[in-house]
C-alpha cells in the first residue's frame, strides 16, 4: 500500500469512528424481518467473484449463506465497490459484509469483529525445480509481488533480493512468472493455489507463510448479540469441518483453518 493509500485509509477509518451506527445490534432486526442484508464487492477472486450470470459466488458467499441459514433467514446480497463496504456498516445500510475484511488494529478501534473465519497467508511460489525454501529465502533472487502491504512491502521488509518487480495485480505477476522473468512470487496462498490448479506442474508453494492476516465480520460497536450469534456459527462450522470443506472446494487448500486462532477465540488486539 502506498503512503497516500495508507493516509486515505486512515482518514476513512477516523471518519467512520465518528459516525454513530444506525442500529447497535442487528440480530433482533434480522430475525424479525426474516432477511439478512449483506454486501460484497464480487471481484475479490478467488474469495468472491461473479459467475456467468452476474451472480456473486465463492467462499465468502458460501459463508454468508451458511450464516443466514443458521439464523433461519434469507440472504439479500448486493454488490458494492470495496470503498463503500465499511461505511455501509456504520450507516446501517447493511448488516454484513461478504468480502473478506482483514482484522487490523485500526479497524478494531472502530468495529466489533466476529471470531476469525478466514485468513490470508502470504507465501512464496516458485518453479518446481527451485531450491528456494520459503518467503525469507530470497537472497540474490529476482522477486515479483503485487503492490501493497501484503506484496512489495513484505519483500522490502525481508530484503536481500537481487531485483524486485512490482505489479498492479496478480494477473501481471503470474504472467511474468510463467515467462520466467521472476524467480520467486510473493503472493497470497489462495491466489497461488488457484493459479497452480489452473496450470498443473508449473509451480509450488514452499515453506511456511511469512505472515497471516485474520479475517472476520465487522459489526457496529456494541453488538454483543450479533457477535455471539456469529461466533457460535463460525465456531461450530470449524468444529464440524464445514469451513475446511468449503475452503477446499473454493481454494483447493487443505487444513484451511489451521492458521486461525483456537476455535472460539477472537483475533488478538494489537496496538
Amino acid at each position: 500500500m502506498t503512503f497516500l493509500s495508507k493516509t486515505l485509509a486512515a482518514a476513512v477509518l477516523a471518519a467512520l469512528a465518528g459516525t454513530a451506527p444506525a442500529v447497535a445490534d442487528d440480530l433482533a432486526k434480522i430475525k424479525s424481518e426474516g432477511v439478512m442484508h449483506a454486501l460484497t464487492t464480487g471481484n475479490d477472486r478467488p474469495n468472491v467473484m461473479m459467475d456467468a450470470s452476474g451472480k456473486p459466488v465463492g467462499y465468502e458467499v458460501d459463508m454468508c449463506n451458511l450464516i443466514a441459514d443458521k439464523l433461519g433467514v434469507k440472504l439479500d446480497l448486493g454488490v458494492l465497490a470495496w470503498e463503500g463496504l465499511l461505511p455501509s456498516i456504520t450507516s446501517g445500510r447493511t448488516e454484513m459484509i461478504c468480502s473478506g475484511v482483514n482484522i487490523t488494529p485500526a479497524r478494531q478501534e472502530v468495529f466489533d469483529f466476529s471470531v476469525p473465519y478466514s485468513r490470508t497467508a502470504i507465501v512464496a511460489m516458485v518453479p518446481p525445480d527451485s531450491a528456494v525454501t520459503g518467503p525469507t529465502d530470497i537472497k540474490d533472487k529476482i522477486v515479483g509481488a503485487p503492490i501493497g502491504a501484503d506484496g512489495d512491502d513484505v519483500v522490502r521488509e525481508i530484503g536481500g533480493y537481487k531485483e524486485l518487480k512490482v505489479y498492479p495485480g496478480v494477473a501481471e505477476q503470474f504472467a511474468d512468472f510463467v515467462a520466467g522473468r521472476i524467480e520467486v512470487a510473493i503472493v497470497g496462498d489462495k491466489q497461488a493455489a488457484e493459479f497452480m490448479k489452473a496450470r498443473p506442474g508449473i509451480a509450488k508453494i514452499v515453506g511456511k507463510p511469512y505472515k497471516v492476516n485474520l479475517v472476520g465480520y465487522p459489526l457496529p460497536k456494541g453488538s454483543p448479540e450479533m457477535k455471539a450469534a456469529l461466533d457460535k456459527i463460525i465456531s461450530d462450522a470449524r468444529s464440524d469441518g464445514t469451513i475446511n470443506k468449503m475452503a477446499k472446494a473454493s481454494f483447493d487448500l487443505d487444513d484451511y483453518d489451521a492458521a486461525l486462532p483456537p476455535i472460539g477465540q477472537d483475533a488478538p488486539t494489537k496496538k
